[in-house]
């Protein structure tokens, strides 16, 4: 008989058991997060949280522009009986051809600022906002030296503000918007790669970042994490390849709003001059001026008449001081001229014969138009 009872009581024991686990087991609602959870590093939960609020702020600015223009070709093709029975002929076909860009609204009132490159040209060219909008854009101006465009759509409309781009610092982290290969609202992050750097023959000095930048990008804003324009995007690296390799550069804020400025003023980009051509030094002509660094700008040529002239420049002579900061090149004269109006006087250390002279006055003057 004991042994007739002996399975019934070991399945009671299981049974007894696995209730016991059962109920020990903790409740999915009250289970605690793994040690891994988020919910353990509320700074990093901030962190998330202040970035999505950022590019909730700013990606309503950034808008998509579309180009149209119509190109002519012509295409071998049957298009009647005559050419069925004796052989297609060349015709002249007209064909549309659009392009793809971005750019970012910074008045108000209407005004976006983009690439040069991405409107030159184009016939048409169309502003699509963050809530589906499509709107028509007027090309104010633009100026291919700087590779900057304004166009205007009717406001209001968001917008957002600029930066001093000569405080911004390498290391520092940015975001690049923008409409590559036609993927509106695209966010990329990077830092500040370098400054300073000369791209395509340009006058400006551009930003490099490692935000990742394609076709498409082109005009739109690069930013800081305070929402404010430090740069537009204008080129990138690709080893004639096409694609982005993790060089990507803008151009500065202030060479941006002081075109902007200065179309929306007078139609085009008013360029400041002292009356001087510069070249770069070497080290071989650093030696020879007696610099104890490759820093200046080698003075040319010096135009008659012109203020540089008037205050006693000379051609040999090395730019070394602009208003008292350090010249590094001849970039960086034009960078500094580009943020002053016509009539502004300034202080220039000259070296000349080895000998660093008191600081120069110089009155800036409009470059004339050629």
């Amino acid at each position: 008989m004991l042994r007739k009872l002996l399975p019934l009581v070991a399945l009671a024991v299981l049974v007894a058991f696995a209730w016991q686990r059962w109920r020990d087991l903790p409740s999915l609602a009250t289970t605690p997060p793994p040690s891994g959870s988020i919910a353990r590093f509320p700074g990093l939960a901030a962190m998330e949280e202040e970035y999505t609020r950022l590019v909730q702020n700013v990606v309503p600015s950034v808008v998509s522009i579309t180009t149209e223009t119509r190109i002519q070709q012509q295409v071998t093709m049957y298009a009647d009986l005559f050419d069925v029975l004796f052989g297609p002929r060349q015709r002249v076909v007209e064909q549309k051809e659009t392009g793809l860009g971005s750019g970012v609204i910074v008045s108000k009132e209407g005004h976006i600022l983009t690439n040069h490159h991405v409107i030159a040209g184009k016939e048409r060219i169309l502003a699509q906002l963050t809530d589906g909008r499509v709107a028509p854009a007027e090309l104010i101006g633009s100026d291919p030296a700087t590779d900057i465009a304004v166009l205007k759509i009717e406001g209001p409309v968001p917008s957002l503000g600029f930066s001093d781009s000569d405080h911004v610092r390498v290391g520092q982290p940015v975001l690049a918007v923008g409409n590559p290969f036609g993927l509106q609202e695209t966010v990329t992050q990077g830092i500040i790669s370098a400054k300073g750097r000369a791209v395509r023959d340009s006058g400006v000095e551009f930003l490099q970042t490692d935000a990742a930048v394609n076709q498409g990008n082109s005009g739109g804003p690069l930013l800081n994490f305070r929402g404010e324009v430090i740069g537009i995007n204008s080129a990138i690296y690709s080893a004639n390849t096409g694609a982005w390799l993790g060089i990507s550069f803008a151009i500065p804020s202030n060479v941006a709003r002081h075109s902007m400025e200065s179309i929306l003023r007078t139609g085009r980009v008013q360029r400041q001059t002292l009356g001087v051509v510069t070249s770069p030094l070497t080290p071989v002509i650093a030696r020879q001026k007696g610099l104890r660094a490759v820093v200046g700008a080698l003075v040319t040529q010096v135009r008659p008449g012109s203020p540089a002239e008037q205050a006693g420049i000379k051609p040999g002579d090395v730019i070394v001081r602009f208003n008292g900061e350090i010249l590094e090149n001849p970039n960086s004269l034009q960078r500094f001229l580009a943020s002053l109006q016509a009539g502004t006087r300034v202080q220039l250390g000259v070296v000349r014969d080895g000998r660093e002279y008191p600081p120069v006055p110089v009155d800036v003057a409009n470059l004339p138009d050629h």
